[in-house]
């Protein structure tokens, strides 16, 4: 036990529990065999049981509470089975049902079925407690089809909700009603009669949907079996009456295990149904006695409070407005200066262009060849009224017409700059396109006139 950590004493103790097992040192070799998977060491021992091998039997009699013969059997494993007439295999298709939370099993499942069988039959005195988590795991439904297949089996049980027991618990917060808890056990032979003789009873079952949110769940359902732990339940069938306000809290909730019959159902359910609406009155009447105790502190406490949030909030308007004032006063400090930041480049951009239009000008006019045969004098009217007069030879193409053209920044007579214009004569009346086309090709004669005309 030394060498063994925490967790692993826990599967030791709860292995030795189930297979009631006292060789502390075999019930290890065992776990260890099985990677201490306890599902797994469960059904070895009962398959070693099962085999008979290197057995040695003792038999006896017991007696069970309802009269039922058992019979004990200890082999060299250190296991002891019992087994009981009273409780069925989960999924056995006992009398009770179809095996409602415990689904029909495929036929490769047959090693859990005998699992299971085993763990209840050995259980035989206490087979009406709460099963271990590991049987209740191996049957575990959703808490809805659960509920629908109750309800298939039983038509006239109360209005059962589908779903989980904290769900249940919050619908019953949000009708300010008590919550009745039914818990089911499948295997325990008086399941059948408490559901057909009390709670499929009318009276019974139109007083719990009138007054109370009704909750199903399985013994056999995780949640339900954590359930059970907390309420110590220790005989089916049970119920229960929570009170959703106070849920969590540690006080004992109204319990019954056991045959009910449904006159005394009935007093029960409205005696407790008496108790809660008694506890809330009292709870309402402590409330109002406190608040009415210090009703006189809170006015004043308010009227204080009121005070000192009208002087913070005309502080804070005041403070605030001195920093919009501030705010603002920078941010126009920053505008003007991004604008004259931006004006400065224009300009800057603007005397870059008119220079690099001016040098490309006079490159163009450069040059200029002098008066003589093959030279045409070239006159040119811009739309503001200037005018551009060079000589050119014949072979000079339009192309560097127009890129003269191009350094001027060309403006209409009211001041307005040009974007598209063309290049025409009067006589002929022509519009010059051909940037390819000479001089001498155009057949201008020894002077040309052309003007420049906006295009719209």
């Amino acid at each position: 036990m030394e060498t063994l950590d925490s967790k692993q004493k826990a599967t030791l103790q709860e292995y030795q529990m189930v297979v009631d097992a006292n060789d502390v040192n075999a019930s290890i070799q065992i776990l260890k065999d099985c990677n201490w998977n306890l599902q797994n060491a469960i059904n070895t021992a009962f398959e070693l049981q099962n085999s008979g091998a290197g057995a040695s039997t003792t038999t006896g009699t017991n007696t069970s509470g309802s009269g039922a013969t058992q019979r004990r059997t200890t082999t060299s494993t250190g296991i002891s089975n019992t087994s009981s007439p009273r409780i069925p295999a989960a999924g056995s298709g006992s009398d009770i049902g179809s095996g409602l939370g415990s689904p029909r099993m495929p036929p490769g499942w047959a090693p859990m079925n005998t699992l299971l069988t085993s763990s209840l039959s050995f259980m035989g005195p206490i087979a009406h407690r709460v099963l271990p988590h590991w049987a209740a795991e191996s049957q575990n439904v959703a808490p809805s089809i659960f509920t629908q297949q109750l309800k298939e089996q039983y038509p006239d049980l109360p209005n059962f909700v589908e779903g989980t027991y904290r769900e249940a618990c919050r619908l019953a917060r949000n009708q300010s009603r008590s919550l009745f808890v039914y818990i089911h056990c499948q295997q325990h032979e008086d399941t059948k009669k408490f559901i057909q003789d009390s709670l499929c009873n009318e009276a019974v079952r139109d007083y719990l949907n009138a007054n109370f949110v009704c909750w199903a769940g399985s013994v056999t359902q995780t949640d339900t079996y954590k359930l059970c732990t907390r309420l110590r339940v220790e005989s089916y069938p049970c119920i229960a009456v929570v009170n959703p306000h106070r849920e969590a809290s540690r006080i004992p909730m109204p319990l019954h295990e056991g045959l009910f019959p449904p006159e005394q159902m009935l007093n029960w359910l409205h005696e407790v149904k008496q108790k809660y609406e008694s506890e809330v009155a009292e709870a309402r009447r402590r409330n109002m006695e406190v608040k009415q105790n210090s009703q006189l502190r809170e006015i004043q406490d308010m009227e204080y409070v009121q005070a000192l949030e009208a002087d913070r909030k005309r502080e804070e308007e005041e403070r605030r407005k001195k920093e919009l004032e501030a705010v603002a006063k920078m941010e126009e400090k920053r505008r003007e200066a991004e604008l004259e930041k931006k004006r400065k480049e224009e300009e800057e951009a603007e005397e870059k262009r008119k220079a690099m239009k001016l040098k490309e000008r006079e490159n163009l006019m450069a040059n200029e060849p002098n008066a003589g045969q093959g030279v045409i004098l070239v006159v040119i009217r811009l739309p503001d009224g200037q005018q551009i007069k060079r000589r050119f030879t014949e072979e000079e193409k339009f192309e560097t017409l127009f890129k003269i053209i191009q350094t001027y920044d060309l403006m209409t007579p009211h001041g307005d700059e040009i974007e598209h214009w063309s290049l025409r004569t009067r006589y002929p009346r022509k519009k010059w396109e051909d940037a390819n086309m000479t001089l001498k090709d155009a057949r201008m004669g020894r002077q040309a006139m052309f003007f420049v005309q906006e295009e719209l």
